[in-house]
């Protein structure tokens, strides 16, 4: 054998390598199939007087897709959180059709679609048809008209100098869940509708600006009746349920103020709320035009954040909120803070935090990196792989704190590349 049939040999050896090397490491990743819901989220969420999920789940990228039945609708939750919010709206279906088909709502109903209702000088000859859609002009309460062409002019003159960048989206992009509507566009309360509609959603426990459409639906149309005609919000509706849904202490803060306060109310006092933690300018108002983070979830965010204390990076969360383009993302973007606000406080305190690409990390006075994934359930798969490599997270010890599942495959493959994993950590949240 010549040298030249040596060097041939010797490459045609190397390939061969490099391809069963190659084939190797992409026989190592794992491939999910389907998913049971009994595995992923506790037997009370799964059936109930109200609905049934059905056992096979898919995955949308890191999030079980669960599905919900029932007799007022089908439903996609993206992970055990939305599961529960969903599961936890249901009795106010069953309370929203005893008012409904009452006596008493169905002749309000008939007088309040005949009559007109006067508002900032003019006439609205079809009230039910005008309140469904929340106008630009008509019905603003005259006190906030100044504040809400001061925010369009402002979000005018971000645009047109450039500011607004395309943003890159957090989460892999996917399908909207069905049964998930567009976020509302809140702009003023025209002709005290929305009142209306929050004192609906507190009878009924649930978040005035749910992200369920036939909910939302339902909800716009009580509180049309209301406004328009003499209809008491408590004459029909009974003692309601308490959701099945355990709002994490922010949350509940964020839940009792969009109940009692209108939407652009809460929106100037979350600008406040920024400003004392330094957090303003362009990066505040982007955050805060971003209608995925609705008043409930907004705020839920800035009490987040404030709680933290004195962690530098606070601003650079709100960068990264603002990117939010799903209700998926914008909850992604909450309970990753509200999981590294939870280990500052328990564990090792935080002294800075920051967005990461599609992550927020906090790093420790010594040098400790922990990056917050709240989701339900990683397996070891390329996109992992890839995050795990990342030479852009740096740290005396590298932790990734995830509130599901992590598959002990998943769990062997960090560790070999310096991963420490904490799991399971949903009452975290």
């Amino acid at each position: 054998m010549n040298m030249n049939q040596v060097v041939l040999c010797r490459a045609l050896l190397t390939a061969v390598g490099l391809a069963i090397a190659t084939t190797a490491l992409a026989q190592s990743y794992e491939v999910p199939g389907t998913l049971k819901a009994s595995e992923l989220a506790p037997a009370a969420l799964l059936n109930g007087p109200f609905h049934s999920v059905e056992e096979n789940v898919t995955l949308a990228g890191a999030q079980p897709n669960f599905t919900i039945r029932s007799p007022y609708g089908i439903w996609e939750a993206r992970g055990q959180e939305m599961l529960a919010i969903r599961v936890s709206e249901l009795p106010a279906f069953e309370q929203l059709a005893k008012v409904s088909n009452s006596d008493e709502f169905m002749k309000s109903a008939k007088t309040a679609a005949a009559a007109p209702v006067k508002a900032v000088g003019q006439f609205v000859e079809s009230p039910l048809e005008t309140t469904g859609n929340v106008l630009s002009g008509i019905g603003l309460i005259v006190s906030r008209v100044g504040r809400v062409a001061e925010k369009s002019a402002t979000r005018v003159g971000d645009t047109m100098a450039g500011n607004t960048p395309a943003q890159k989206e957090i989460l892999k992009p996917a399908v909207t869940p069905l049964g998930t509507a567009a976020p509302r566009v809140l702009i003023g309360d025209p002709l005290g509708y929305n009142q209306q509609r929050r004192e609906w959603a507190q009878r009924l426990k649930v978040d005035p600006y749910t992200f369920n459409g036939a909910l939302s639906d339902k909800l716009g149309e009580v509180a049309s009746v209301t406004f328009a005609s003499s209809f008491p919000v408590n004459l029909v509706l009974g003692s309601v349920i308490a959701p099945l849904y355990y709002a994490q202490q922010f949350n509940e803060q964020a839940t009792l103020e969009a109940y009692q306060t209108p939407a652009l109310d809460i929106w100037t006092r979350n600008e406040a709320r920024l400003k004392k933690l330094g957090i303003e300018g362009l990066s505040a108002r982007n955050f805060l035009r971003n209608n995925y983070f609705t008043p409930t979830l907004q705020t839920a965010l800035v009490l987040a954040l404030e709680s933290m204390g004195n962690v530098a990076g606070r601003d650079q969360a709100i960068v990264f909120a603002a990117r939010a383009a799903s209700e998926t993302e914008a909850r992604y973007v909450n309970n990753s803070v509200m999981m590294l606000n939870h280990y500052g406080r328990t564990v090792v305190p935080l002294t800075v935090i920051r967005g990461a690409d599609n992550v927020l990390a906090g790093e420790t006075r010594d040098g400790k990196l922990v990056v917050a994934a709240p989701l339900d359930y990683l397996p070891w798969v390329q996109p992992l792989d890839d995050f795990a490599r990342r030479t852009d997270l740096k740290g005396t010890e590298r932790w990734l704190l995830v509130s599901g599942k992590v598959t002990p495959l998943a769990q062997q493959e960090l560790a070999a590349l310096a991963w420490r994993v904490s799991d399971k950590l949903a009452t975290a949240r």
